[in-house]
C-alpha cells in the first residue's frame, strides 16, 4: 500500500518542484516508476506556456506524463504497479469538474475512487492551490468553486498519510514527517 501526501500553496510558491523533488528521493529509496498526472487545460498564454514549460521539466525520459484534465478513473490504468505518481493539480481538475457541469457527489465519490486506487499500487503527491484563504461575499460558480474546493481539502489531509503547506519555497509540515 502506498503513502498518500498533500502539498497545498499558493500559485509560485514551489509546491510542484518541492513534490516532483520529494518523488524523485522517494524512488532513489524505493525505486518505482515516475508518473505525472496533469490536469492543466491552455486555455489562455500563460498556461498553454506554463504546460510547455513542466513538459520540458519533464522530458529526460524519467517521467511517464499522463495529460488528464477530468477524468481521474480513465488515468488508473495507465499508472505502472509500485509507481510514484505526482497529481498537479487539484484546483484545476476541479475548475475542469465544474465546466463540465459535474456535482458535488460525483466529484467526491470519483476523487475518494482515484485516492483509494491509486494508493494500492503507488504512492501518490496530491498538489493543490490554496484558494481565497481570506473570506470574500462571492455569488455564484466562484462560491460553488471556494466551498468545494475547502471541502476537497479538509477530505484531502483527512485521507492523507502526509500533509503540507507550502510557504516561500518551505515546507512545512501539517501532518505526519518527512521521508528519510
Amino acid at each position: 500500500m502506498g503513502t498518500v501526501t498533500v502539498v497545498i500553496g499558493g500559485v509560485r510558491s514551489g509546491k510542484t518542484g518541492w513534490a516532483e523533488r520529494e518523488a524523485l528521493n522517494r524512488q532513489k529509496a524505493i525505486g518505482g516508476n515516475l508518473v505525472y498526472l496533469a490536469s492543466g487545460v491552455s486555455f489562455d498564454r500563460e498556461m498553454k506556456e506554463r504546460i510547455e514549460r513542466h513538459q520540458r521539466d519533464r522530458a529526460d525520459g524519467r517521467w511517464l506524463t499522463i495529460e488528464q484534465p477530468v477524468n481521474l478513473p480513465e488515468a488508473l490504468d495507465q499508472i505502472p504497479e509500485r509507481g510514484i505518481v505526482v497529481w498537479d493539480c487539484v484546483t484545476t481538475w476541479l475548475t475542469n469538474e465544474l465546466m463540465r457541469g459535474s456535482e458535488r457527489a460525483q466529484i467526491f465519490h470519483e476523487l475518494s475512487y482515484f485516492i483509494k486506487s491509486v494508493r494500492m499500487q503507488a504512492d501518490l503527491y496530491i498538489v493543490s492551490n490554496e484558494v481565497l484563504s481570506e473570506p470574500v461575499f462571492i455569488e455564484g460558480f466562484t462560491s460553488v468553486y471556494q466551498r468545494l474546493i475547502g471541502e476537497i481539502h479538509q477530505m484531502l489531509v483527512k485521507e492523507s498519510n502526509r500533509a503540507f503547506e507550502m510557504e516561500a519555497g518551505l515546507a512545512l509540515i501539517r501532518k505526519g514527517e518527512m521521508l528519510r
